[in-house]
């Protein structure tokens, strides 16, 4: 067993009675769970992939699909005949037939995905590694003000994550990868292909050390107390503003080529908004409190806005600012009962609509509210009561 050390710097100096400056490093390890190493052959629910990279018909191709980059009905280069020859082999002579031979170009899909996704351990992970920076300065304005500001970057390497279904196709069907064009080689033996028609039938994906992962940014924090009436009325701010966020399944020279990658394949938490701004007030006074939360996230474009701000996936399919608000009280008696009531999504927050379509007769009936639950609120307003007790 390898000798893993971990250690912690920090520094908290008070400059002044009301100014203090914090900050530090962390390194940690986190070995792998029992389901990360033995887990058997399970199925997954979503991690598709992007395009089925066999298609010789797609709209938008990788350097390493059988569609040539520059798109469709264009000749051949070395490497989308060489991904279309190993798709061939992949899919048994009927499939290739079926899929290739038995239709028109056209006919092959403009854009598809990889197949169901089906996930299985690796006993031969090995630990991951997280480096962490911190520096920060806590700052107290007259006797009811406190305002935080810490900055933060954080590195993950030899991440443990699944590897994506596109990386997968990327190992197999390109020839940096693959250069002898081998179907016997370890990524392709993950593809499957329907023997009878070639589509795109499941992709077997393992956990791997490969993942990378560098997140920073910054997080102020807000704090304000004062009496009010005969209780006290307090309000706690924080915004936090993402500098950068970036998680790599695979080194890829895709993925290097295109500079700001920051794909979530990885199946962890990846944030894209450039900030988030969460709040509460509450009023306490002797043996109730009341308080309201506030959520709010700003606009988040469609990636296709970067390169045309009137295409239809810009305009339809870009996320509105989103608020959302709670409201939660509390009443404590007899010493050892705690009653609380709340409504979450008090004002009945819809998700935002997208993949809207504007020649649908019903528009925008047609779109879809699926979105990020971590986010965006799917169930709508709702009601609780609790009830705690100290014996």
């Amino acid at each position: 067993m390898p000798t893993l050390n971990t250690y912690k710097f920090l520094l908290d100096w008070g400059i002044t009675e009301r100014y203090r400056m914090r900050g530090g490093f962390n390194r940690a390890f986190r070995a792998p769970n029992l389901g990360e190493l033995f887990i058997a052959r399970t199925q997954i629910f979503g991690g598709i992939g992007t395009r089925d990279h066999c298609s010789q018909n797609l709209s938008a191709p990788y350097y390493y699909d059988a569609t040539p980059a520059t798109g469709p009905g264009t000749p051949d280069t070395a490497q989308s005949a060489a991904a279309y020859n190993l798709c061939r082999a992949l899919m048994g002579n009927t499939g290739a037939t079926e899929y290739y031979d038995a239709r028109p170009l056209g006919d092959q899909t403009t854009v598809g995905n990889t197949g169901v996704s089906n996930s299985f351990g690796n006993r031969n992970l090995r630990e991951e590694k997280a480096d962490t920076w911190t520096m920060g300065m806590v700052m107290d304005f007259h006797d009811n003000f406190t305002l935080t500001v810490d900055w933060y970057e954080i590195e993950l390497t030899d991440m443990i994550a699944l590897e994506g279904p596109d990386s997968i196709y990327e190992r197999c069907l390109s020839l940096n990868f693959n250069p002898t064009s081998s179907p016997t080689t370890d990524a392709c033996m993950l593809i499957n292909r329907d023997p009878a028609n070639g589509s795109a039938s499941n992709v077997d994906r393992t956990f791997t050390n490969e993942g990378r992962a560098l997140m920073s940014g910054v997080d102020l924090q807000l704090n304000w107390s004062r009496p009010l009436g005969k209780g006290n009325f307090s309000l706690q701010s924080v915004a936090n503003y993402n500098l950068n966020s970036i998680t790599q399944d695979r080194p890829s020279l895709a993925e290097v080529e295109h500079a700001g990658y920051d794909d979530c394949s990885l199946q962890i938490q990846c944030q894209r908004y450039d900030y988030r701004v969460f709040s509460q007030f509450s009023y306490f006074q002797g043996s109730w409190n009341l308080s309201l939360r506030h959520q709010y996230w700003p606009e988040l474009q469609n990636g296709s806005c970067r390169t045309n701000l009137q295409s239809n996936a810009c305009i339809n399919s870009s996320m509105p600012n989103y608020q959302l608000f709670a409201l939660t009280g509390g009443y404590s008696f007899a010493d050892k009962y705690r009653l609380g009531v709340g409504i979450e999504n008090l004002l009945d927050e819809d998700p935002p609509c997208v993949g809207a379509n504007p020649g649908y007769v019903w528009y925008p009936l047609n779109c879809s509210h699926s979105s990020n639950g971590g986010t965006y609120d799917p169930l709508g307003r709702r009601f609780f009561v609790s009830m705690s007790m100290d014996f």
